[in-house]
């Protein structure tokens, strides 16, 4: 069974984050420097989400942004990355993790968002996911 139960879910939970990285970290600062725009095309269940310096936009209205870089992974990958259970090198290797755009690009979002990732087990207690997946 997937972690995010559906779609309007994921969206709620990620609006919250990356509102809270652009509003309360550098993270937003950080991508307008470094000219990165993300998009994230999750599957199971399926959301696509823009990210860029001044927050996120979801499906049709993200669907219609150009981004410099796409991430293409499903939900749970998703959560585990978060939970800085995924590792990055691999899960490109197994396709887990699909990366298009400027390979420079990619990599330097990963630092980026640390701060999301320290605080999203405070996520899942406050949506009720689980933190113990492997």
């Amino acid at each position: 069974m997937a972690i995010f139960k559906d779609a309007a879910k994921m969206k709620e939970i990620f609006g919250e984050i990356w509102t809270d990285m652009i509003r309360n970290t550098s993270f937003g600062k950080e991508l307008k420097e470094a000219g990165i725009t993300i998009l994230f095309v999750v599957n199971d269940p399926d959301l696509t989400m823009y990210v860029d310096e001044n927050g996120p936009k979801f499906g049709e209205e993200a669907e219609k942004k150009v981004a410099v870089v796409t991430m293409r992974m499903a939900g749970d990958i998703v959560h585990k990355f978060w939970l800085k259970k995924v590792n990055v090198p691999k899960a490109l290797a197994l396709t887990q993790i699909k990366a298009k755009g400027p390979i420079n690009k990619v990599l330097k979002i990963l630092p980026m968002l640390r701060p999301g990732q320290e605080k999203y087990p405070s996520y899942c207690k406050k949506y009720e996911l689980p933190t113990d997946v492997d």
